[in-house]
């Protein structure tokens, strides 16, 4: 035994010995697996995973990521309001939009990682083999796709930005701004690109991209550059010419249930063309219980109101808590104006989207520890008891933002009474990113931009008569009834901000509607400047090698 430790001393000793003489080899890393751009795009497989990622980062951006944020562009406008205080968060414009913003420097970070993925993918993928030629073309077009919805959304919040075209593979401090106009040009190019080999609506699984949303997404661009008799004509095209149609009967997972159309359209498992929805063109997906599957937007927890939290005079819970029957854990961050409860509504009558199935706009006290046990909110007056201040606790339930009766069983605390857990505080349902009837208003808007009012009364009135509304006439289609036309029906789904900007309305509108600022609640200001947002403070000053300017009135610009 002696002999075998003396033997392995003298061979540890001289390995060591050896080793010292090659130091740095011995400390040289050897990683055996990592991911690297070089070993992550060098297959079919690795690219369509790098293309999957670009949906994720849209949902995760814009829809289910940081709540705060996904709903920046609704509550901030004229259909809604941040319901907690006067200065909470970005209700007052004038203090809250300023390049330290989170949520302005959120934006464009996020935006600029879909771009230089896009880009990565873009660069790499023509080194890749296929055996399916298709495969690689249908993956750069979805690239070009979402490479010019992030720079649409870069350019209707910040104006001119930097145009990067080309994967970015070590720091770069010396970006400067391209023009408003060359930027509108490149999201164009894009999709015109894009749209040609992009698959057609049913060739694909539910969720890709399609020639119908790229031609969709076409109009709304074209719009902007004032190139109106394309933006009817690629409208035309997914109205047309793509296999969509809006939906007119009752359908899907609840057909017999109460209800109407427009209901069906947003309860859960009805998005895809699977249930028998023709109007969904973009249709961000969730899969409950599913690993990967997503964690569903949170658009219910910002909107519906805080009941659960409202009190008696007797000091007493009005209700049991969050309620199945009442779309389940809101907490009324943010509330809708005025404006969307009732002026909208004041010129369509007998509108389906204002039924009782669409805007609950009473519930019964059910807790029966309270005084109040049975009563209405409204109906019995009941309402004058509660501190509502700002309308956070109770103003209406709109159904389309929540699976109202229908959560997951795991959520629903107690079955007899509808109590569920805090957990149901998300939607549990895919998600529209478009829909036929918006491209129905979009084209109505190029026509009216074209002075042909017949033809955008025509097209509104597609959407009104599906909702039962009365036809609106040629003489009374102007701009503020297309926004008003695009709040009942797309009211939740549109990121209305962005609509705002595009059609030049966001100071007179958020000044006119929103109570935060029109002295409803206070006189909060939005500035003639912030017609767009500001450049991220940081990203000036990462900016070391070139002037990236700032927009005019803000800190830094002109």
């Amino acid at each position: 035994m002696k002999n075998l430790k003396y033997i392995l001393t003298i061979i540890l000793v001289t390995a060591l010995g050896l080793v010292s003489c090659d130091e740095e080899a011995w400390l040289k890393e050897q990683p055996y697996s990592f991911y690297s751009p070089e070993n992550s795009y060098s297959t079919p497989e690795g690219i369509d995973q790098a293309v999957v990622q670009l949906y994720e980062n849209v949902a995760t951006t814009l829809y289910r990521g940081n709540g705060e944020y996904n709903i920046a562009f609704m509550y901030t406008t004229d259909v809604g309001y941040d319901a907690l205080a006067t200065n909470h968060a970005l209700n007052s414009w004038s203090d809250a939009i300023n390049p330290e913003t989170d949520a302005v420097s959120f934006f464009w970070k996020n935006m600029y990682s879909i771009i230089f993925n896009a880009n990565t993918i873009l660069n790499r993928i023509q080194e890749v083999e296929y055996n399916n030629e298709e495969r690689r073309v249908q993956s750069i077009a979805e690239a070009k796709f979402f490479r010019a919805f992030a720079y649409k959304y870069l350019n209707r919040l910040y104006g001119g930005v930097p145009l990067v075209l080309e994967e970015i593979s070590s720091p770069r401090r010396d970006f400067v701004r391209a023009s408003n106009q060359e930027i509108i040009d490149q999201i164009i190019m894009d999709l015109t690109e894009a749209v040609v080999d992009l698959p057609n609506t049913d060739e694909v699984a539910d969720g890709r991209i399609t020639k119908g949303a790229a031609n969709h997404l076409l109009s709304e661009i074209y719009i902007v550059n004032g190139e109106y008799n394309k933006a009817v004509a690629a409208a035309t095209e997914v109205i047309d010419n793509s296999g969509y149609a809006l939906m007119t009967s009752r359908f899907g997972s609840r057909i017999s249930e109460p209800g109407d159309v427009y209901w069906d359209l947003f309860r859960r498992g009805n998005q895809n063309r699977g249930s028998g929805n023709t109007e969904g063109i973009w249709v961000m997906q969730y899969e409950y219980n599913v690993t990967g599957g997503g964690d569903g937007d949170q658009m219910p927890r910002f909107i519906l109101p805080n009941y659960k939290n409202l009190k008696t005079d007797d000091g007493q819970n009005a209700f049991l808590g969050p309620m199945n029957q009442m779309g389940g854990r809101g907490i009324g961050w943010w509330a809708a104006s005025d404006y969307m409860l009732n002026q909208v509504w004041a010129s369509s009558a007998n509108d389906m989207r204002n039924s009782q199935y669409n805007i609950i706009r009473d519930i019964q006290v059910n807790n029966p520890s309270s005084a109040y046990f049975g009563q209405m909110l409204i109906a019995d007056g009941t309402i004058s008891n509660y501190n509502n201040k700002y309308n956070r606790f109770w103003s209406a339930l709109f159904v389309k933002a929540g699976p109202i009766n229908n959560f997951p069983e795991e959520v629903i605390q107690d079955l007899a009474t509808g109590v569920t857990t805090g957990s149901a505080n998300h939607s549990f349902r895919d998600r529209y990113i478009m829909r036929l009837a918006e491209t129905y208003l979009l084209r109505a808007e190029a026509y009216l931009m074209l002075g042909d009012q017949g033809n955008a009364a025509a097209d509104i009135n597609v959407v009104r008569d599906r909702s039962n509304a009365d036809p609106v006439a040629a003489v009374d289609v102007d701009f503020d009834y297309i926004l008003d036309e695009r709040a009942r029906e797309l009211f939740l789904e549109e990121h209305r901000l962005l609509t705002l900007y595009r059609m030049n309305k966001q100071l007179e509108r958020i000044r006119v509607h929103n109570p935060m600022y029109n002295g409803t609640y206070a006189d909060n200001q939005i500035l003639e400047h912030q017609n767009l947002w500001p450049i991220p403070a940081s990203e000036i000053q990462k900016n070391t090698e070139a002037v990236l300017a700032q927009n005019p009135g803000y800190a830094g610009g002109e």
